[in-house]
Formats: structure tokens, C-alpha cells, sequence
């Protein structure tokens, strides 16, 4: 039996969110009655612990019908919400664990910083191993690599099915983040510090797992990998995987290849480093570093991986980017720093300064979340296409739908919103 551990006090700021049930508050910005905090209490409970989008939805148009909080009630339901977040089976700080997700029932090792085990909000780095159909594991993965984040846990996972560029399915990419769900419900984890790097087939993993859910972490490394290719263009230039190399504009990255690896090619490698140099002229800096060596095969650089590990360790996620730049690609995934997306169609660019937002191409299926450290929620919320023409002009409610959905994707006291834009 899993040994259950104390729930910590979980910070208080405040969040927004899309809803299930997409109404704007019913009634007037008046605190809730004691009845309705209590009402609310219980309903946000619910929704947390509920299995179904069916069962969510249900409870988000009751907690609609009492929308009208104020500061101070999003605040107080706030701190019992992250409770009710942590609530379910947890690990032990055994070394051999398995994911406690009924889908994904996967083995991995972990090994836990003293600190953890004592409730300080630690941070967490994932370590993906190579290996193909039939061969790899987590063991195989930590001799390599070893234990890259001193003071931290760090998590060496085996596939839960061994096929040839497992890591790049969506089966074994959800079972990663649910090994950092089962983490966070068991440990007081840092999320602006949570790491993940590969060799391999990991390095391909890497490439898929880190850029496609870039606001769960801090920095990537993807070695002697590659990304998916679907192709050449007219001019003869590979047609690299959607949802990766934009992706990065919010996530440091360090990649290397060697050119006489004979079990992966560079090429896709190099093709995303020259999709990086085109996408600063046009979005700005790309955190990232690439090196091409033409003598360590299919191995780790000569000089070893401590340069890397110290460029992946001096970084922290920014939860609220001034920019956002994402290209959806996986129909779970809607939710991406502060915006989240209807549909996943086309790539979202959208920056912000201060109460002013400015979406550049399809606006249309666009949600951004709000909270304070963003924005003022006394003045004007504006929202402009990039020629200047207002997309929204007006004040925005708290809202306990926002507040219920946010922390209910995202399980993270550095990621909720407590309003929310909706593009029509």
C-alpha cells in the first residue's frame, strides 16, 4: 500500500482558464454567500476528482449558475482546490515504481533528494533511454547518463511498449506526463524546474515530448536523435514534424548529432537548426544550442555531457512568456501557457504587454487565460489582430469555471488563470 504523505500549502496567486461550460459570469462581481462558498467547496471537488469530460461538464454548469466571485473567494477556493488536485494514489519514495495510471502502467526508477522526502518543493528531471522494438530500458538510460540533477528526483522510465520509436507515441508521451502527475501528487514539486533529455531513440523522444508540451518544463536536451520527417519540399528541404521546432520559443534546448552515426542520421537535426535561424528573424530569440561532430558515432561528445547539464540547470520555465508561439499537433493537448486552443488548426502567435494582447493570424478558436500577475482585472482587457483592429474591449469577471479548468489541466500552482478571453 502507497504511504500516504502530508498535503503542503500551496501558494496563493490567481488563474484563468477555458471552461467546459463557456459562460460569462451570471451575476454581478459580489462575493459568494456563505452557502455558495460552500456549495462551491464541494462542486470544485467534484470536478477534480471527475474521470469524464461528461462528468466535468455536468458539475461546470451547476458551478456556473454561483460564477461570481471575488478576489478573495478565488483566492480561498483556490488553496482547497490544489488539495483536492492532489488527492489519489501516491508513490513511495521506493526506487522501483509504476505509473499509477490505469492506461499507462509503466515501470520506472526514481531516485528522491533527501529534500523531497521532507515536503521542499524540489525540482524533477526524466531521462529517456534508447532502443527499439524489444530492447532498452530505464537502467539502461541512468548507466549512460546517470543522475543529472543533484538535489533533485530524478526519473529514468522504461516504455511501457518496446517498439521501434516508442517514445514518439502518444501512448508512452502521456505516460511521461503522467509519471510527472503521480510526482506531483506525491512531492512538493518545483514546476519551474522540471527537465527532460534523451539518447537515441529518447533523444527522438525528446524532440516530440519536450517541444509539443514546452510549458511543463524548464529545458530539453535531445542527444543523437532526431525528429520525424514527412518528406521534402519544393526546394528539396526535409518537412520536419508539425508541433516541434516553433514550440521551442519557450524552451531552451541543446541537440547534437555526429555525422558518421550509423543509426541516426543528422539530417533532420540540422534542418531544425536551420529552421530556428529563420524563426528568430521572424519571432525573436531561440534559447538553444546545436552541435554537429563528425567523430563520436552514435555515442555521447569526448568531452562529456557536464556542459549540458549545466546549461539544462541554470534554467527555470517562465510559466507567463510575454510571447507565445505553438503549434498544435496532438488533439488532447489545448492548453499551452496561456492559451489555449478550440481546435489545434494553425499556428498561434500571441503577445502580450501588459493589459494589451496582440494575436498575429487565425484568432478565430482562441482562448487566452488570465490571471494577475498578467493583467489588472479593474481596467480594460484589449485584444488587437496584428494590423490593430480590436478583437475584444472590455473588462474581465473572475471566474470559478476558469479556475476549476485550469487547475485541473495543468496541476500547477505556477500555471492557473481566474478569467479568460474567448475569440469568437
Amino acid at each position: 500500500m502507497p504511504r500516504m504523505r502530508p498535503l503542503l500549502a500551496v501558494p496563493v496567486l490567481f488563474l484563468a482558464i477555458a471552461p467546459l461550460a463557456r459562460a460569462q459570469a451570471v451575476k454581478p462581481a459580489e462575493a459568494l454567500s456563505a452557502a455558495e462558498m460552500k456549495e462551491a467547496d464541494g462542486l470544485l471537488r467534484e470536478y477534480l476528482a471527475a474521470k469524464t469530460t461528461a462528468e466535468k461538464a455536468g458539475i461546470a454548469e451547476r458551478l456556473a449558475a454561483i460564477d461570481h466571485p471575488s478576489r478573495a473567494d478565488v483566492g480561498k477556493l483556490a488553496q482547497k482546490a490544489f488539495l483536492y488536485a492532489k488527492a489519489g494514489v501516491r508513490l513511495t519514495d521506493k526506487n522501483q515504481q509504476k505509473c499509477t495510471h490505469p492506461d499507462y502502467p509503466g515501470q520506472f526508477e526514481m531516485q528522491v533528494a533527501s529534500g523531497a522526502k521532507k515536503g521542499q518543493p524540489t525540482g524533477v528531471f526524466i531521462l529517456l533511454h534508447g532502443g527499439g522494438a524489444g530492447v532498452g530500458d530505464g537502467a539502461q538510460i541512468k548507466s549512460l547518463l546517470g543522475a543529472p540533477g543533484t538535489g533533485m528526483i530524478n526519473v529514468w522510465p522504461t516504455v511501457i511498449q518496446k517498439d521501434d520509436s516508442a517514445w514518439n507515441s502518444e501512448r508512452e508521451e502521456r505516460y511521461v506526463l503522467a509519471i510527472l502527475e503521480d510526482l506531483k501528487r506525491t512531492f512538493s514539486v518545483d514546476t519551474n524546474r522540471v527537465f527532460l533529455a534523451g539518447h537515441s531513440m529518447g533523444g527522438y523522444g525528446t524532440w516530440s515530448i519536450g517541444p509539443r508540451h514546452a510549458d511543463l518544463f524548464a529545458a530539453g536536451s535531445a542527444m543523437a536523435g532526431g525528429i520525424f520527417v514527412g518528406g521534402k519540399d519544393g526546394e528539396g528541404k526535409l518537412i520536419l514534424a508539425q508541433g516541434i521546432v516553433p514550440n521551442l520559443k519557450n524552451l531552451p534546448f541543446w541537440f547534437f548529432n555526429s555525422t558518421d552515426d550509423k543509426q541516426v542520421r543528422p539530417d533532420s537535426s540540422i534542418r531544425a537548426a536551420e529552421v530556428l535561424d529563420d524563426l528568430k528573424e521572424k519571432y525573436g530569440p531561440f534559447d538553444y544550442v546545436w552541435k554537429k561532430y563528425a567523430d563520436i558515432g552514435h555515442g555521447l561528445p569526448k568531452e562529456g555531457v557536464q556542459e549540458i547539464w549545466k546549461f539544462m540547470l541554470a534554467k527555470k520555465r517562465d510559466p507567463l512568456p510575454k510571447r507565445v508561439v505553438w503549434e498544435p499537433s496532438r488533439e488532447y493537448k489545448r492548453h499551452f501557457f496561456w492559451v489555449k486552443s478550440a481546435d489545434g488548426n494553425g499556428l498561434v502567435d500571441v503577445q502580450r504587454e501588459g493589459n494589451r494582447f496582440t494575436v498575429t493570424g487565425r484568432a478565430a478558436g482562441l482562448t487566452l487565460l488570465l490571471n494577475e500577475k498578467m493583467v489588472k482585472f479593474d481596467q480594460p482587457v484589449v485584444v488587437v489582430d496584428d494590423a490593430g483592429k480590436e478583437l475584444f474591449n472590455g473588462k474581465v469577471k473572475l471566474s470559478l469555471l476558469a479556475m476549476a479548468e485550469t487547475i485541473d489541466v495543468k496541476r500547477d500552482p505556477e500555471m492557473w488563470f481566474a478569467g479568460w478571453v474567448e475569440l469568437k
